[in-house]
């Protein structure tokens, strides 16, 4: 009987162990809904799907990459939610992910560090998120024509905040960088 008992245990950890495609199919199916949701404007909806989508990849154990985008994509719903410190660390979490990745991608680094000063914005941390948005302007050639745009007004933000503050040279060098990427 307790021989039993330890096949089944043994089993169990097994299955756990490996990647499961129902989690992957799962997972997928709550990112599309997330997706969908958010381009109807329903980000209650898109929020849980994402976490739903994260939980699956986790529970399945399907891997750093897809770990990492579907944080980002939760992050970036937080974000919309104004919910900014949880973006943050969901963030974080991604770009610690993709920076330890065998293969490192800086169009996925870039996107991140471009939500990290944004979200760090809204949280009124404008000289911590400064350091970010430097470094995703040195991967904005890999970006699209929308999230050049998206990161040039970001840009102009923050110069607009330095200048404020006091940081003319700072201030400056953004609306440099802001007007390279339009």
């Amino acid at each position: 009987m307790k021989l039993s008992n330890l096949a089944v245990l043994i089993s169990a950890i097994l299955l756990t162990a490996c990647a499961n495609p129902l989690n992957r199919v799962t997972s997928e199916n709550y990112a599309d809904t997330c997706s969908v949701a958010e381009s109807n404007g329903r980000l209650d909806v898109a929020e849980d799907a994402c976490y739903r989508a994260l939980a699956n990849v986790d529970w399945g154990n399907l891997g750093p990459e897809l770990k990492s985008q579907k944080l980002y994509n939760l992050a970036r719903i937080k974000r919309r939610l104004a919910k900014f410190t949880e973006a943050e660390a969901l963030l974080k979490e991604s770009l610690q992910i993709e920076e330890n990745l065998p293969t490192q991608s800086d169009l996925r680094k870039g996107r991140r560090l471009v939500e990290l000063s944004v979200d760090l914005a809204g949280q009124d941390k404008w000289t911590e998120g400064s350091p970010h948005l430097d470094r995703a302007v040195s991967m904005a050639d890999k970006f699209s024509p929308q999230e050049r745009s998206f990161t040039a007004e970001v840009l102009k933000q923050y110069s607009m905040h330095m200048r404020s503050s006091g940081d003319a040279a700072l201030a400056d060098r953004f609306e440099t960088m802001a007007s390279s990427l339009r």
